[in-house]
């Protein structure tokens, strides 16, 4: 007998004497998976949740984002999130413009669950914000620090006609 025919005979005992374990194996998690399966239906076998409370799940969660994505977005958010020393005025513009597209782009696909209404308010608020930002950046020397920018949009903000509380508002209330 050579190495080789000691070692296939091995292999057969292992995988003889494992056999049992891996059947034992098998049943247990075939009995899970019908656990499982069985708690997701009703004692009439109907799901457990319907299609509507699932849909309605879904459009609570988009507002969630939609209100968190406008929070975000508020200048007196989104500057201290973004602002580290080093910059000028014109990186600091690029990375706040880059920031809101980053972030509205991420929750594009919520207008699937808003109204349409709602959208256009969330959409009309982003364009604002970014003009906002844009006019404070015209007003600024390019190659000053980002700070100046920082306060010049501040100061824009606070004199602009943007109320987010309004705006949540009328997002939140455009949910029932």
């Amino acid at each position: 007998m050579t190495i080789t025919d000691f070692l296939l005979i091995a292999l057969i005992v292992f995988v003889l004497l494992l056999y049992p374990l891996f059947r034992k194996i098998l049943s247990l998690l075939e009995i899970v998976v019908k656990q499982y399966v069985h708690s997701g239906t009703s004692k009439s076998g109907q799901p457990a949740v319907s299609a509507t409370q699932t849909l309605l799940n879904l459009k609570l969660l988009a507002y969630e984002r939609i209100v968190l994505f406008i929070e975000r977005m508020k200048p007196d958010s989104l500057i201290p999130r973004t602002m580290t020393t080093g910059y000028t005025n014109q990186e600091y513009h690029q990375l706040l413009l880059s920031e809101i597209r980053k972030e509205f782009e991420y929750n594009l696909s919520q207008q699937l669950y808003l109204s349409e209404s709602a959208w256009t308010i969330v959409s009309n608020f982003k364009n604002n914000i970014t003009t906002l930002i844009n006019t404070s950046a015209n007003d600024c020397v390019p190659t000053e620090p980002a700070s100046n920018l920082a306060k010049k949009i501040l100061e824009k903000y606070i004199a602009s006609d943007i109320k987010v509380d309004q705006i949540l508002q009328a997002v939140k209330s455009d949910i029932a």
